[in-house]
């Protein structure tokens, strides 16, 4: 990764954009966008408009065994 050119204005970073060299990644992502995308542009309303119940709508569904 020698074809980097660091950040001067953030000393820390170190190269990875997503994630950590100690392994960490971020939480896997659980709501489809694309649908909650869509209804948001269709009601007219923001994501912090919603509804607990309205979020859920969107979330995927566990894998059936």
């Amino acid at each position: 990764m020698t074809d980097i050119i660091p950040d001067p204005d953030f000393d820390g970073f170190d190269g990875i954009y997503v994630g950590t060299k100690d392994g960490y990644s971020p939480p896997p992502n659980n709501i489809n966008y694309d649908t909650l995308g869509a209804y948001l542009r269709q009601t007219g309303k923001t994501f912090t408009d919603l509804s607990q119940e309205e979020v859920d709508r969107f979330k995927f569904k566990p894998a059936q065994k």
